[in-house]
């Protein structure tokens, strides 16, 4: 499993809670200046690369999904993703369009995609999942109508407790359905944020960060749950800094100009337990929202078997610190 080696470029999930107490947040929030522009090529990128892609080989269907109807947003996806990497990246990125012949360069791993826009006979992978392949992103679009969002394209590679083989074609409310909770005003929370991703406008997007525990796996799928499973099991006080990894998504949520869809963006970043020293305000503040996460949320996020002993490896670990 490949980690975050910078922990300045780690996207650290309770930086802004005001108390040593867990809390769920859903909140979405307005992109500053660079608005939709995602684009992150971090010094773990052909290590990412290289596996989503090994990833994508492995179980195609389990980890890429499309409906046949969704070739024109797939090439509108094609656009924006390419524009971004070329606008923020020059050095690793180029394109050359000659009308509708396109070249797009990666010049980070030498290699080259020459298709024609809006003709997918031209490339042996779909759009979406061709020029997907070539940034460690997840990526989902949603087509709106009926005042909801239903899947219609997914590429992850690093899902937590998600499939697009299982998803596609659920709505929004179908996807969160097992969310445990309804928001302080008794409205369901699920259907709280759906409301308000109606409210995005294409070049005003919204992010928001989202955690959860994984116990030495890159992704939970429904498909390979007999696999990853039992493997939570495996997990004791003595090995948790090692086996058990803080994962953290930070996730845009960009509205298409021209389909209207919403594109969900997720990067994923995984820092073990143990590389908490490394940051002792870290470390403390872990260890008081984890030890705080109420049993239905634990059970939630999938974390229940192995958060009893993460939380009494954080307690030893800052026990340890205070000797010395």
């Amino acid at each position: 499993m490949f980690k975050s080696t910078n922990l300045d470029m780690f996207t650290f999930p309770f930086t802004n809670y005001k108390n040593k107490t867990y809390r769920y947040s859903n909140d979405l929030v307005a992109l500053g200046e660079d608005k939709v522009n995602f684009m992150k090529i971090t010094p773990e990128y052909q290590a990412q690369i290289k596996r989503k892609r090994e990833l994508l080989e492995e179980q195609p269907e389990v980890r890429y999904q499309s409906f046949p109807h969704t070739m024109e947003m797939q090439w509108e996806f094609v656009e924006l993703i390419i524009d971004l990497a070329v606008d923020k990246y020059p050095e690793h990125f180029s394109i050359e369009k000659n009308g509708d012949q396109w070249t797009f360069s990666n010049h980070i791993l030498g290699e080259k995609e020459t298709f024609i826009f809006g003709d997918e006979s031209s490339i042996s992978l779909e759009p979406y999942d061709m020029i997907g392949r070539h940034f460690h992103h997840d990526y989902m679009l949603m087509v709106n109508r009926d005042d909801n969002f239903y899947l219609e394209v997914a590429q992850e590679s690093f899902a937590a407790l998600f499939s697009p083989h299982w998803n596609l074609g659920m709505s929004f409310n179908e996807i969160h359905g097992p969310v445990p909770f309804v928001s302080r005003d008794g409205v369901e929370l699920t259907d709280r944020i759906r409301k308000f991703l109606l409210t995005i406008e294409p070049g005003a997007p919204r992010t928001r960060v989202n955690w959860n525990l994984m116990a030495d796996r890159w992704d939970v799928n429904y498909e390979t749950m007999d696999i990853w499973g039992p493997e939570r099991e495996k997990v004791t006080a003595e090995n948790a800094g090692e086996l058990v990894h803080l994962r953290v998504e930070e996730q845009w949520f960009v509205r298409m100009p021209r389909s209207n869809a919403i594109l969900f963006v997720l990067d994923t970043q995984f820092l073990p337990l143990e590389d908490l020293v490394l940051r002792p305000e870290w470390l403390e503040i872990t260890y008081f929202n984890l030890a705080d996460i109420p049993d239905y949320m634990a059970e939630y996020k999938g974390m229940a078997p192995f958060l009893p002993q993460s939380v009494e490896y954080l307690k030893n670990l800052i026990d340890s610190l205070k000797v010395k």
